[in-house]
């Protein structure tokens, strides 16, 4: 759906050693090492993908389809195979000797498109039979699993994980990570959104048992000795529908504005009262959400959850002087005889749980750089033990590496280089390579342009965005020294303030770091659109790097509306954001750290998505994650897609930029941006907040109070005329005829050029209609703003 054009983070201020430091010599500049370096892919040497960060895999690197968020080797270690859970095509990739010089790849199904006769939904879970024969997928929203020959690829049934008894209903589940018992007999998968783990039996093809766990199970492992399983559970709130009264009778209710902010009294007990009821979400620190769930299988009739165990930091918990926003997101788990290790998503760190005790007893830190140790963004992922469980593994997304832990002391030994968001990592049998699975390989490269060649696989980002799997030689601890050097070069630039590099800017109106001088910039409005790119409006400017062949919204251009009806020749389709970059600036190589809106929308408010959103989005613009409203499982709420709003499984540690500005006093004011949650209700009649909300998701506290109640958030069924109308309307009650101060920060959704069908009815006979409505508004609203008092002071 909807893509947002981001404004990077261009450079971090790092204060070292403050009790020593006499005036900024120990104050670091943390910038993207690719600097202005425009992307490139280059798979034999130095790729710079859209965040200016550098990857260079070690080892060699095998394409697979997109997203490879699943990753298993055969008992034998000659066959890895990944489970491809979106975008298109869901599938499946084997890679026969995977450890010869040319191994054998195999996709399932072959072509470029999802079958859903083959394979129609694919997430995460992959296990393969004792004899190396048989390849289990887990089957994500077809609630079951799928079984194919690792030898042939030819399909060998489904099992099905459907339950149906007495007071429960599993009709509808969402399979992932799975786990196959030794001699092959078993299967223990999780079911993400109706909260059980599923126990199969593999001769049968039957289902066993389901066994409840906590919210969003994620991960699941054995114990060596197959006589517990221990389950992730990723999740915070167990999410319900908004109705008229609390009786079996009532019904769905929707309303204009989130029902409560997170955190609230009214989050924590429910609203109740003669005509709407809102479901309590309760304590976000329940034992159901964030944490590791024991279940005893030493009684295969009777399968019983025996303990429950927090993991990471709790929402609150002071770290490092700021209370935690959002939860740890455990996710991945492996254990050992002694320990069940498991990655906290967002605390970038790992849980160690003693299995003879059923509790925490230590925490193993990953922070690459002692410079960048205050900060978050690492994302542990996938684990895996070497076969004499003296080393660890854990993928590292956030930062395109792997970490080696030492298991008998927890230390980080080192990090090694892997392609773009590392997912799953796998030790050959020898224990001398690593198999790495990365979800976005080396990026999706251009998907227009002169240079740009269609494929099969056409011209959509997600469709582009191939994975790989990677092969890898464990080094020696001179090579990993060298390994973790480079893997901090590659994400990281690190200047010292002082550096004679900055003197070019020392007129800069923005400072350099926080108290470094008074800006004369008293008022940022930050104004978010939508999918655009550069080259499709401003490709024609011959100042910037651009490509006039894909120019579609620039000068002279042509169009017809969809059944070639009607059409028009030489136009300016967006004259004002021409206008704007002539007179002002623009930016020509400027990228942005989403794949999709969804994710985009994270990014856009400083929330990092974590393995829980990656995932889920990928999965959903695959078609591989439905949201069905009548669903029984306790989960489907979380269903959700191309979202233009944070949910509380997104919030990072220290919450968005909402926590960011509240915490350091300074005030803001929001018109109906990062609000648009789904599933929701979208008519022209909503035209006050764009859409109706039925689910109770909290809003992020700091915004809750600080969001305009008669600005329409997304909605292409509402004009951007409408909505400038209502800013303009506010800021004049507000800030020009009434007693309140401006904000220093404003945020403002300007979305129609994200564009929709043609509605020649309701004023938009063409697509490129949105586009000249939406280039209006910005036109107006810089207009508006520049004829106020603040405008001599405002960015």
């Amino acid at each position: 759906m909807k893509k947002t054009i981001l404004l990077p983070i261009l450079l971090l201020v790092i204060a070292c050693d403050f009790q020593n430091n006499s005036g900024n010599d120990k104050l670091w500049i943390v910038s993207a090492p690719a600097g202005d370096e425009i992307t490139k892919i280059d798979k034999d040497g130095q790729t710079v993908i859209p965040n200016g960060r550098y990857i260079a895999p070690a080892g060699i690197s095998i394409l697979t389809a997109p997203h490879p968020y699943g990753l298993t080797l055969s008992p034998n270690g000659n066959i890895a195979v990944t489970a491809n859970s979106g975008t298109s095509p869901l599938s499946i990739t084997i890679v026969r000797n995977i450890l010869a010089k040319h191994p054998e790849v195999q996709q399932i199904p072959p072509g470029p498109s999802t079958e859903e006769g083959v394979l129609a939904s694919v997430f995460m879970g992959l296990a393969i039979s004792p004899d190396n024969q048989i390849v289990y997928v887990s089957g994500g929203q077809e609630n079951k699993i799928f079984l194919f020959d690792v030898s042939s690829g030819e399909a060998r049934g489904t099992i099905d994980c459907s339950d149906i008894s007495g007071n429960t209903d599993y009709s509808h589940g969402y399979i992932g990570d799975l786990k196959l018992s030794k001699d092959g007999r078993t299967l223990y998968a999780v079911d993400q959104i109706g909260f059980r783990m599923v126990i199969l039996d593999t001769r049968a093809k039957k289902i066993k048992h389901s066994v409840a766990v906590g919210r969003y199970p994620f991960g699941i492992c054995l114990s060596p000795d197959e006589k517990r399983a221990y389950v992730a559970n990723v999740g915070m709130f167990e999410y319900a529908i908004i109705k008229d009264g609390p009786g079996k009778k009532s019904k769905l209710k929707s309303i204009d504005y989130p029902a409560f902010a997170y955190g609230s009294k009214e989050m924590l007990e429910g609203i109740e009262n003669d005509t709407l009821f809102v479901p309590a979400l309760g304590d976000p620190n329940t034992i159901e959400s964030f944490s590791v769930f024991t279940v005893n299988l030493e009684d295969s009739n009777n399968p019983s959850v025996v303990a429950k165990i927090k993991t990471g930091h709790l929402v609150g918990t002071l770290v490092e002087g700021i209370p935690a926003v959002g939860g740890s997101s455990p996710n991945s788990i492996v254990a050992t005889d002694q320990y069940v290790f498991v990655s906290n998503g967002t605390n970038d760190n790992i849980s160690v749980i003693s299995i003879e005790k059923d509790t925490v007893v230590s925490t193993i830190y990953l922070k690459p750089d002692d410079r960048m140790k205050q900060f978050r963004g690492v994302i542990p992922f996938g684990l895996a033990l070497s076969p004499d469980q003296e080393r660890l593994y854990v993928a590292e997304s956030g930062i395109n590496a792997i970490a080696v832990i030492n298991v008998s002391n927890l230390k980080v030994l080192g990090h090694i280089p892997s392609g773009w968001f590392p997912s799953k990592v796998e030790v050959s049998k020898d224990g001398e390579k690593l198999i790495i699975a990365n979800a976005k390989g080396f990026g999706s490269g251009p998907n227009g342009g002169k240079a740009f060649e269609q494929g099969p696989e056409g011209s959509y980002i997600g469709s582009l965005m191939k994975g790989t799997v990677q092969i890898v030689d464990i080094p020696d601890d001179k090579k990993l020294k060298e390994m973790t050097e480079l893997v901090i070069s590659n994400n990281f630039k690190f200047t010292l303030s002082n550096d004679p590099v900055f003197d070019s800017r020392k007129d800069n109106p923005i400072p350099l770091y926080p108290g470094e001088k008074e800006s004369p910039i008293k008022h940022i409005v930050f104004i978010s659109k939508e999918n655009r790119t550069y080259d499709e409006v401003f490709g024609q400017i011959e100042k910037g790097n651009g490509d006039s062949s894909i120019t579609r919204y620039g000068r002279n251009a042509t169009f017809s509306n969809r059944d070639k009806t009607k059409s028009i020749s030489g136009t300016t389709v967006m004259p004002n954001h021409l206008a704007l970059a002539k007179q002002f600036a623009m930016a020509d190589n400027f990228y942005v750290d989403a794949d999709v809106s969804a994710d985009g929308h994270r990014w856009l408010v400083n929330t990092y998505p974590n393995e829980w959103c990656e995932t889920a989005t990928a999965a959903s613009y695959g078609g591989n994650r439905d949201f069905k409203i009548d669903s029984k499982a306790p989960g489907v709420f979380a269903m959700n897609g191309a979202a233009g709003a944070i949910y509380p499984e997104d919030y990072n540690e220290a919450g968005s930029m909402w926590d960011h500005l509240e915490r350091h006093s300074v005030d803001f004011y929001n018109f109906g941006f990062s609000i648009m949650f789904e599933p929701a209700l979208y008519k022209a009649e909503y035209k006050y907040s764009g859409i109706q909300q039925y689910i109770n998701f909290p809003m992020p506290q700091p915004l809750y109070d600080r969001t305009s109640r008669m600005y329409p958030t997304y909605n292409m069924a509402i004009p951007d005329q409408f909505r400038i109308d209502q800013f303009i309307k506010e800021f004049e009650n507000k800030w020009m005829k009434g007693q309140d101060s401006l904000p220093a920060f404003i945020t403002v959704i300007i979305p129609n050029d994200h564009g929709a069908g043609d509605r020649p009815e309701a004023g938009y006979p063409f697509r490129e209609s949105y586009m000249a409505d939406n280039d209006l508004a910005v036109g107006r609203i810089v207009e508006y703003l520049s004829r106020t008092p603040y405008w001599e002071n405002m960015l």
